[in-house]
């Protein structure tokens, strides 16, 4: 008599907290780099480095930066059905509506294959009410990774250091710190380069350090103008229609992109 053996496999999810607690320290850029990521690096051809690493996946978007009748590039995507994208300002109803219909997506949809959720949050000093808003349950269920986007600002490092302590759950095992190029060069960040706390995240933890570069501002200003955070692989195509639009910034925001992959494609591993 044969003996059928059940398995359960584990979902695979992953959940990217982008976070800098700083205004204007990059983090919608850094979502759309994520999102951007998990939506075309595993393509044939695209990123040839990573093939085999990037998983085809399906990516969930909370913007917990705005509400839901805000208009920014992030619906794009949901009106293209490449990612499920859900809006409400964290702190909000609506937000933890958002939260919960995101995060219950995610998890449904990770029993099946591969799922990859990125939350925009905004720049919020208070970890004790991240901690709050967002459970620290949920966050270890949706397999949370932070995404730590670092400015040359004391503060910067300081809130970073208070979210491990408040946070070690997440925080203190694994990462990403985005040195934001914006801010400074590679070699330029020697207060978090010779802090303990990147010794202790870095050197002796799992988290990743990225130095991440900056968008030619031509560019930047053009798709803003456009949307709000417009996603790159749509300013790319509309640039492809209207030649005239972005004329030859388009191929600076290719090279962006590329270059961008490359550098982040390590997170899967995390």
């Amino acid at each position: 008599m044969r003996v059928m053996v059940m398995t359960m496999t584990t979902p695979d999810i992953k959940t990217f907290l982008v976070d800098g607690g700083m205004p204007g320290c990059g983090r919608s850029l850094a979502v759309r780099m994520l999102t951007d990521l998990y939506q075309h690096g595993h393509d044939n051809g695209y990123l040839r480095m990573t093939e085999g690493r990037i998983p085809e996946c399906r990516v969930y978007v909370w913007d917990a930066c705005n509400d839901p009748d805000t208009k920014t590039g992030y619906q794009l995507w949901h009106e293209r059905g490449t990612a499920t994208v859900h809006a409400g300002r964290f702190g909000t109803e609506a937000g933890a509506r958002a939260y919960a219909v995101v995060s219950n997506l995610a998890l449904e949809a990770a029993k099946e294959g591969p799922a990859r959720l990125v939350i925009d949050l905004p720049d919020i000093q208070s970890s004790e009410a991240i901690r709050k808003h967002l459970t620290m349950d949920l966050l270890l269920e949706l397999n949370t990774i932070p995404v730590w986007l670092l400015t040359r600002q004391a503060m910067s490092l300081g809130l970073l250091a208070d979210r491990v302590d408040v946070m070690p759950e997440i925080y203190r095992r694994r990462g990403v710190v985005l040195r934001n190029s914006w801010f400074s060069t590679e070699n330029g960040f020697v207060e978090w380069t010779s802090s303990g706390l990147c010794r202790a995240l870095v050197k002796h933890g799992d988290w990743q350090d990225i130095f991440m570069l900056a968008l030619n501002h031509y560019a930047k200003k053009a798709m803003d103008n456009r949307h709000v955070n417009m996603p790159f692989d749509i300013a790319n195509e509309q640039a492809l229609e209207d030649w005239a639009w972005m004329h030859w910034w388009r191929v600076g925001l290719q090279l962006f992109r590329g270059e961008s992959m490359f550098r982040c494609n390590r997170v899967e591993s995390l």
